[in-house]
């Protein structure tokens, strides 16, 4: 991954924090960037670096049966530029499109409806979709 050209290493979390600047918010091994619209969840001291990675899209919940949004989600949505396997995805992006645009293997169905996702090598690469069928995220676990 990177960041404004700037790889980010899955060693070490400090190095995320080098590139992307001090987060906004930590609690319980979460750390929340409100204004680039991501999150790092780097809950677990017996492994270096984080465990996962998460983009904020949009605020579309899986189900409308779900009620308010988690406490660590960030306060504003991405605004920047994301590009997956050299797929531009953005909040109005379909599944038929980023698979189509990307280079490598294609998002697949998941467990549940809204949930995409493939694996490459030791990582597991995830696109969420809310209930309207809006981007809500994309998310790299390690």
């Amino acid at each position: 991954m990177r960041y404004n050209g700037q790889i980010l290493s899955w060693e070490q979390t400090q190095h995320w924090r080098q590139v992307l600047g001090p987060p906004s918010r930590e609690q319980q091994g979460i750390l929340t960037w409100d204004e680039l619209g991501v999150f790092l969840y780097d809950q677990d001291a017996q492994i270096p670096g984080p465990e996962s990675f998460m983009v904020l899209l949009g605020r579309a919940r899986h189900s409308t049966l779900t009620q308010g949004e988690p406490e660590f989600w960030p306060r504003k949505t991405f605004s920047g530029r994301l590009l997956v396997d050299g797929a531009a995805i953005t909040t109005r992006s379909t599944l038929n499109e980023i698979n189509r645009d990307k280079k490598g293997v294609s998002f697949d169905r998941d467990y549940m409806s809204g949930v995409y996702s493939y694996h490459v090598g030791d990582f597991y690469v995830r696109l969420d979709y809310g209930h309207d069928h809006s981007l809500t995220s994309f998310g790299l676990d390690k």
